[in-house]
């Protein structure tokens, strides 16, 4: 299949921002890929400049706050013959490169080259044809969950139309949210890129188009800073409170004995911390007739989490002890069997790489078994058997935000050697902060399989849990769909949840509190655990919805699809 034929319009290709470099990068190293010129941004296209005082605001913050650095700016100097640069006005030599696709960077291209320039048109990122921070900004006034960015198709001659979108969490400053964007624009284009080199179509489908923001005057700039002022106030009392021991943003266990379509998060049993930490992330396991549950505990004090484990005996948990403890954060202790063998993949992300862990003696002592994705940031990656193959659900950051929340990867793997990853067609397959951070293993429950995934939104980590059904898994394809979702709204004082776990007739949950309490304080009953803590050594439609009525939630119930 031949490769995509691609120029890239850069506002300065011999200095590109650390996003555009990037993009560039990745789509170099991609053999679907044939990146053949860079293109110089046309001159004397400037965009409407907007409401003078958003404007000099955002100039303002934007020289207070900084730009975020990423890669080292392309240097042709380098790569000769490489990247040669073309004018945006020789036409000629740009319609001659026989183009695919041109990727605009600018937001300035659109109607300047010829429609024979590119067989699939010109793409570029929404946000880019309006003035800077107007997108980051609006998404705040309007306390919209996420920001949507669309990436877009126009032509000369052809109609404007949405090719591909992402969703992202919001963050408190413009300027954060417009470098969050830019940088989030690199998976989008290449998740698109993709997708286009294997249908080999000569036209795109069209999604629907986003709203446009309406951009603030005046009054919305009073608002955007009082805003500012009471969430940087907020930060400041959490800190305060972080150290004077009272746990702010606490996480803890809740369970439930019932089956899965019958659980109500309001009755579910508390497991709350007596420490100076907090419990998140089960992942519960059964054991010569007793349920266990697996989780992190994260101690305030150092910073840093540890695997934990307890016992269930009359709906408590009991006998709570350490699992494995490293000089690194541990969570996301995701626990598989394989020929007999317990096996484990807590999250290490600190240390830039996957590990899985074999159990020697249950459940306490376990001795490193393997390694894999040297040098990659990755989060809360499970390992699952599905139709007699490996498959690795992961979420990667390869942004200067380190952001581990917007994308999911998927690879074919050879087992818990890890020797031999293969990754899909179409990686990253989700950018959605609502959707691609996993929140536990995946599930099959009644013949469905179904991925827990966290809902980061609504400017919160962990803000809700969405059950996604898996629809279509292969190397070349992943479908999935929204079939239940949990929100924080099933008691109060409680700002999200993030994980969710179904054994045994058991379902477990983690559920964050504004505030926990001060340590054997908290509300809740608190863990039963032992004195002492074993330190490891290394080495139908129809049933949808009557299941989302148990899963009660007052906002929302059932949702159909990913609206």
């Amino acid at each position: 299949m031949q490769a995509l034929r691609i120029a890239i319009v850069l506002p300065t290709p011999d200095r590109p921002a650390g996003w555009c470099t990037r993009l560039v990068e990745q789509i170099e190293a991609e053999p679907r890929f044939d990146l053949r010129a860079l293109i110089a941004c046309p001159s004397g296209m400037e965009l409407s400049s907007g409401n003078g005082l958003i404007r000099t605001w955002y100039a303002f913050e934007r020289r207070v706050v900084g730009k975020l650095q990423g890669s080292d700016p392309l240097d042709g100097a380098d790569r000769p013959g490489k990247f040669p640069i073309v004018a945006s006005d020789d036409h000629l030599a740009i319609v001659g490169m026989d183009l695919d696709v041109i990727v605009d960077l600018s937001g300035r291209a659109v109607g300047i080259f010829p429609s024979e320039a590119a067989r699939l048109g010109i793409w570029y990122p929404d946000f880019l044809r309006r003035p800077a921070g107007i997108t980051a900004m609006a998404a705040i006034l309007a306390r919209d969950p996420v920001i949507a960015i669309s990436l877009l198709r126009g032509a000369a001659d052809k109609e404007e139309i949405t090719i591909a979108t992402g969703r992202l969490n919001t963050k408190f400053l413009a300027t954060r949210n417009e470098d969050f964007m830019l940088e989030k624009a690199v998976p989008l284009i290449v998740n698109a890129l993709k997708r286009a080199h294997q249908s080999q179509a000569s036209e795109l489908p069209s999604l629907p188009r986003s709203a446009e923001p309406l951009q603030p005057g005046g009054s919305g700039l009073c608002t955007y800073l009082a805003r500012l002022g009471g969430d940087g106030a907020a930060k400041v009392v959490e800190k305060v409170g972080e150290n004077l021991g009272a746990r702010p943003g606490m996480f803890f266990l809740k369970s439930y004995a019932a089956a899965w379509s019958e659980f109500d998060p309001a009755r579910a049993t508390p497991h709350v911390s007596a420490r100076n930490s907090y419990f998140a992330d089960p992942f519960l396991w059964e054991r010569a007739g007793a349920l266990y549950c697996f989780f992190e505990e994260f101690d305030y004090r150092t910073g840093r989490g540890h695997i934990s484990v307890g016992r269930f005996e009359d709906g408590q948990l009991t006998d709570i002890q350490v699992a494995l403890r490293r000089d690194y954060h541990l969570s996301f202790p995701h626990l598989f069997e394989h020929e007999g063998e317990l096996y484990m993949m807590p999250e290490c992300c600190e240390v830039r790489r996957l590990e899985v862990w074999k159990c020697r003696a249950f459940p306490h002592d376990w001795e490193l078994h393997a390694t894999a994705l040297e040098g990659v940031v990755a989060a809360d990656s499970t390992l699952n058997l599905i139709d007699g193959n490996w498959w690795l659900f992961t979420n990667i950051s390869d942004d200067a935000f380190l952001d581990m929340n917007t994308q999911l990867h998927i690879f074919r793997a050879d087992g818990p050697d890890l020797a031999k990853l293969e990754p899909h067609a179409l990686n990253p397959v989700v950018v959605d902060a609502r959707e691609a951070r996993n929140a536990g293993r995946i599930l099959d429950l009644d013949g469905r399989l179904y991925r827990p995934a966290q809902d980061n939104s609504h400017g919160t980590y962990g803000y809700g849990v969405r059950l996604m059904e898996i629809e279509d898994l292969s190397l070349d394809n992943y479908r999935e769909s929204l079939a239940y979702a949990i929100e924080p709204d099933f008691e109060p004082g409680i700002t999200g949840c993030h994980h969710f776990d179904v054994r045994a007739g058991r379902v477990v949950m983690d559920v964050r509190r504004r505030v926990g309490g001060f340590a054997g304080l908290a509300r809740g009953r608190p863990d039963s655990r032992s004195a002492t803590g074993a330190v490891p050594r290394v080495g139908t439609a129809e049933g949808k919805v009557s299941a989302a009525l148990g899963m009660r939630s007052a906002r929302s119930q059932y949702l159909r699809g990913s609206e």
